[in-house]
């Protein structure tokens, strides 16, 4: 079955991608074609595409602490949280001497030796990812050359983490321009979609934009919302995930990984009908034949 799965970028709330992967491998689903992600949904699917399967995935997010990974020693607070990080005496200084709070070269150490230095080229099954060049303001996917890389592009999260520097651009978090690369897995021609999003755009109430990092964080969210359109439509089968763990929360992995598995649960009639044989079973403009 020609089939490419899509997972969108989410910050913490895309470990529940993985919880996804082990649930359509419980249920014998067949491995994609391609897979397609954005910022955290690229780390995840770069995993996948190099060969891990669910279970050896989920033993790594259990175990996972950011703050290993963070050069600036206000990420090593106890009580994680960017908010917290800004308060931080140091952090105001570094940002305005540098294009981010941290360098990413210790995430991008951890990458290399996670992905074992593989290009695309390499990969047990095809994967993209996309990230934005801030020179050109253009999209950009990625689908050759060395992966981490270009995976550590993808999840350059403005103000965290600096942009990275590729053949003359400057490319940042590609949920900037598309949080949910379907568009990426149609240009390659695939017209059954499995998309997974764990940023889905709920209005916010007003209470709980209480300062300024809050306000910009949503203008963030809703100026990537308007950027990318509505790629759920464009996919067969849109999931879309729902829970409360947050944008930075790394030490609730298990509840993301929860996420996942419930979101496959919630949708296992919709899965069984996308994975059943036939020539027009995924595609877009007659999915809502087979709900």
């Amino acid at each position: 079955m020609k089939w490419a799965l899509v997972l969108s970028g989410g910050g913490a709330r895309g470990l529940a991608h993985i919880g996804l992967l082990s649930e359509l491998e419980r249920r014998g689903a067949p491995r994609p074609g391609l897979v397609a992600g954005t910022s955290m949904g690229a780390i995840v699917g770069a995993l996948y595409a190099c060969g891990w399967d669910g279970e050896r995935m989920e033993r790594y997010a259990l175990g996972f602490d950011i703050k290993r990974y963070m050069e600036n020693p206000a990420f090593r607070l106890p009580d994680f949280a960017l908010s917290r990080v800004l308060q931080a005496g140091t952090a105001l200084g570094v940002l305005a001497m540098k294009r981010g709070l941290d360098s990413g070269e210790r995430v991008l150490a951890e990458l290399e030796r996670l992905f074992e230095g593989r290009r695309f080229e390499d990969l047990d099954t095809p994967f993209a990812c996309v990230a934005v060049d801030l020179v050109s303001g253009r999209e950009r996917v990625f689908d050759s050359g060395p992966l981490a890389l270009a995976v550590r592009a993808s999840m350059s999260f403005p103000g965290v983490f600096a942009p990275v520097a590729i053949d003359g651009g400057l490319y940042a978090d590609g949920g900037i321009v598309d949080n949910l690369p379907v568009r990426a897995a149609l240009a390659r021609g695939y017209k059954r979609v499995l998309a997974s999003d764990v940023s889905t755009f709920p209005p916010l109430e007003p209470e709980r934009m209480k300062n300024g990092l809050s306000v910009l964080l949503r203008c963030y969210d809703v100026a990537s919302e308007k950027a990318q359109g509505r790629p759920q439509d464009q996919a067969s089968l849109y999931l879309p995930i729902e829970g409360p763990v947050p944008i930075f929360g790394f030490d609730q992995a298990a509840d993301a990984l929860a996420m996942g598995r419930k979101a496959v649960s919630d949708a296992a009639p919709r899965l069984d009908r996308f994975f059943r044989p036939g020539p027009f079973r995924g595609h877009p403009f007659l999915r809502t034949l087979f709900r």
